[in-house]
C-alpha cells in the first residue's frame, strides 16, 4: 500500500516534454493545486450552513496509503446540456440544438429581418416547491450554457454556412492558467497546434488594463492570463476569432468538480422534500451542490453517494479531470457515393484513449482533452454534408449527444460517518473566505467585462482558486481576499483576517461590495472583497497556506484552505 507520488496532469499530459526543468515545475504546481483543492474539497462548510461537516470520506491520496490498493468506478454522463430540454421542454429538438450552439433561437419578424432570442427566464430556486422568483437562464458567458464540462465550437464555410470543422473540449482552466505561470510562450505554441491557428498572437492572451497595457501578475511578475481571449471565447469559430480551447462556463472547474465529489460523500437521513424528479436531483437539493437537471452533477453527486453508502471512502482517481470519451458512429452516414468511414474524421488533438496509472493499472474510459471534427478537405465534401440518424449534421451539438463524459472515482473499503440531514441555514452565519488574489490581479480582471448572452459579467468570474504567491520576506503586498457572509461591526469596524502561519502578518484596509461568480457557482452572488496588506517573515513556512476571518465580536472559525502559496523566491 502507499500513497500516490504526486496529483498527474489531466491525462497525464506533458506539455514541457523537450524541457526537464519547466516540465518539473509544472508538475511541482500542479501538484500544489491539486493538493489545495482537495483540502477544499474535504473542508465542508463550517461557516454559513448547518449540516455541511468534513468530508471524512474523501480521502487525499497524496497522504492515504490505501490510493495503491483502492478500485476504480466509473462516473458517465451525456454532454449536450441536459438543463436545456429540462427548462424548456417544448421546444423541438431543432430549437434545442440551435440553443446549445449558438445560446440564441433565431426567428424572422414582420420584415423579413432576422431577430435572435435568448434563452428565457427560469425558476431562481428550483428545489423550492412553488418557485415564483426567476431569474435569466445560467450560468451566464460566451459559452456559459455549455455546462456539462464539455464546450464545443463551431467553424462553418462562409459562402455554404455548412459545417467544416468542430473542436471539442474539456480541459479544465486551472490546467492552462498553470501552464501560463511556467512559460506563456508555450501556452501559445499550443492555441496555434491545436486549434490550427497560427495566425494567433501572445497579445491576444493576455489580459489588458484600461491604460491598454497587460495587467502583470505579482505571482510571476509577467501578464496574467486571459481566460476569455478571443480565441476561447463563444461557440462560433472563425479565421479571426473564436475557438474553444478549455472550458470557460463558470461552474466548469476542476476545483469545483472536486468539491462537489466532497459534499457528495456525506451521507444523508432524508432525501430533500419536495420531490423534484429523481433521487439524484433530490440529493442536489438535500445536499446543495451543483445544479439540478445538469447531466453531470446529479449523476457524479449520486453515484458517488452510492458508493461511500456501500462502506468506502472516495477520491477522485490520478489523474482528477474530466474526460471525452470517444462517440458511437454506427448512425453516422457520410454522402452517397463515399466510402470512408465516418469514424476516421474523429482526431484526437489533446489527451489519450487510454491510460495506465502509476501503479500499472489500466484505467477505465478514454482520457480525451480535446478532439477535433472534420473531413479531409481532398475527400471533396464536409461535416455540414454528412448525416447522423439521417439527420443532416447542422449543428455541433449533434455530434456531441453523441459524446459521453466521464470521471474515474476510486474508493477502498472504510467506515462511513454517520449521515446527517439535509443543508440548512443557520441562525448564526459567520465570515467565510472565499478566494484570494494580488490586488492588481483582481483589479483588472474585476473591470473587464464580458458580454454574455443578454447578460453582463465581469471576468473575474472566470478567475480560479489557484492559490496566488507570495515570496518569503516579501512586505506590504496588496492583496484581495473576497468573502461571504461578512458583518461590519456598529462603527463600520473590518472584520480580522489572519493565515495558519503566525510569520504572515495582515492589516485589513477597507471593505466594499463586488458581484461575481465565484469559481464553481453558476450565477453571481453578492459578496465583500476586503483590501488586505501581506507581509510574509523570512522565516514562514513554505507552500499552501490556510486563511481566517472573523467578524467582529465573533469567535474565530475554521480556515480556509490552502488560498496562500508562500515560495522561496518570485
Amino acid at each position: 500500500m502507499s500513497t500516490i507520488s504526486r496529483f498527474w496532469t489531466p491525462a497525464n499530459i506533458q506539455d514541457f516534454s523537450n524541457n526537464t526543468t519547466q516540465q518539473t515545475a509544472m508538475d511541482a504546481q500542479w501538484n500544489t493545486n491539486l493538493n489545495g483543492f482537495t483540502q477544499q474539497g474535504i473542508a465542508g462548510n463550517p461557516w454559513n450552513a448547518t449540516n455541511s461537516p468534513v468530508a471524512s470520506n474523501y480521502f487525499n491520496p497524496l497522504t492515504d496509503p490505501s490510493a495503491s490498493s483502492s478500485a476504480y468506478v466509473q462516473i458517465t454522463w451525456s454532454a449536450f446540456p441536459g438543463r436545456i430540454a429540462a427548462y424548456f421542454p417544448t421546444l423541438s429538438s431543432t430549437q434545442q440544438l440551435e440553443l446549445g450552439d449558438t445560446g440564441y433561437l433565431s426567428s424572422s419578424n414582420a420584415a423579413g429581418q432576422t431577430v435572435y432570442t435568448p434563452f428565457g427566464n427560469i425558476p431562481q430556486t428550483p428545489c423550492t416547491p412553488v418557485a415564483t422568483e426567476q431569474v435569466p437562464y445560467g450560468p451566464y458567458g460566451p459559452r456559459g450554457w455549455q455546462d456539462e464540462y464539455c464546450e464545443w465550437s463551431v467553424y462553418r464555410d462562409a459562402a455554404t454556412n455548412k459545417i467544416i470543422r468542430i473542436d471539442f473540449t474539456c480541459e479544465n482552466p486551472e490546467y492552462w492558467n498553470t501552464l501560463w505561470m511556467i512559460d506563456p510562450d508555450q501556452v501559445l505554441a499550443l492555441y496555434q497546434q491545436t486549434l490550427g491557428k497560427p495566425q494567433i498572437q501572445l497579445a491576444d492572451l493576455q489580459l489588458m488594463g484600461s491604460n491598454g497595457q497587460p495587467v502583470i501578475d505579482p505571482s510571476t511578475g509577467r501578464p496574467v492570463y486571459n481566460p476569455l481571449n478571443k480565441w476561447n471565447s463563444g461557440p462560433v469559430s472563425t479565421d479571426s476569432y473564436g475557438g474553444a480551447m478549455h472550458l470557460t462556463s463558470t461552474p466548469n472547474t476542476l476545483q469545483t468538480e472536486i468539491g462537489l465529489a466532497g459534499a457528495a460523500t456525506v451521507q444523508r437521513i432524508q432525501s430533500c422534500e419536495p420531490n423534484v424528479g429523481s433521487p439524484q436531483n433530490d440529493l442536489i437539493c438535500c445536499a446543495q451542490y451543483g445544479q439540478l437537471h445538469r447531466n453531470s452533477d446529479p449523476n457524479i453527486g449520486y453515484q458517488t453517494n452510492q458508493t461511500v453508502s456501500g462502506g468506502y471512502s472516495v477520491s477522485l482517481a490520478n489523474p482528477p479531470g474530466l474526460y471525452i470519451q470517444t462517440p458511437n458512429f454506427s448512425t453516422f452516414a457520410v454522402p452517397e457515393g463515399q466510402t470512408a468511414n465516418p469514424a476516421d474524421f474523429w482526431q484526437v488533438v489533446r489527451g489519450s484513449d487510454s491510460l495506465v496509472d502509476e501503479f500499472g493499472n489500466t484505467m477505465p474510459g478514454n482520457f480525451i482533452l480535446h478532439a477535433t471534427y472534420e473531413v479531409p478537405a481532398e475527400l471533396g465534401f464536409t461535416v455540414g454534408d454528412m448525416t447522423i440518424q439521417g439527420q443532416p449534421i447542422n449543428w455541433g451539438g449533434q455530434i456531441v449527444q453523441q459524446i459521453l463524459m466521464q470521471i474515474v472515482a476510486m474508493g477502498y473499503a472504510a467506515p462511513v460517518a454517520a449521515a446527517v440531514p439535509c443543508v440548512g441555514t443557520p441562525d448564526v452565519s459567520y465570515a467565510q473566505p472565499a478566494q484570494l488574489f494580488h490586488q492588481a490581479v483582481f483589479t483588472g480582471l474585476y473591470a473587464t467585462g464580458i458580454s454574455g448572452v443578454d447578460f453582463p459579467m465581469s471576468l473575474v468570474s472566470n478567475s480560479t482558486l489557484i492559490a496566488p504567491l507570495v515570496a518569503q520576506g516579501a512586505v506590504n503586498v496588496p492583496m484581495v481576499l473576497v468573502c461571504a457572509t461578512v458583518a461590519l461591526g456598529a462603527s463600520g469596524e473590518l472584520p480580522a483576517v489572519s493565515f495558519s502561519d503566525p510569520a504572515i502578518s495582515v492589516s485589513v484596509v477597507s471593505a466594499m461590495p463586488v458581484t461575481y461568480a465565484v469559481p464553481g457557482n453558476t450565477y453571481p452572488s453578492e459578496y465583500t472583497a476586503l483590501n488586505i496588506v501581506v507581509s510574509v517573515g523570512a522565516s514562514a513556512s513554505l507552500g499552501l497556506q490556510d486563511v481566517y476571518v472573523t467578524n467582529v465580536g465573533q469567535t474565530q472559525q475554521a480556515p480556509m484552505p490552502s488560498l496562500l502559496n508562500i515560495v522561496s523566491a518570485i
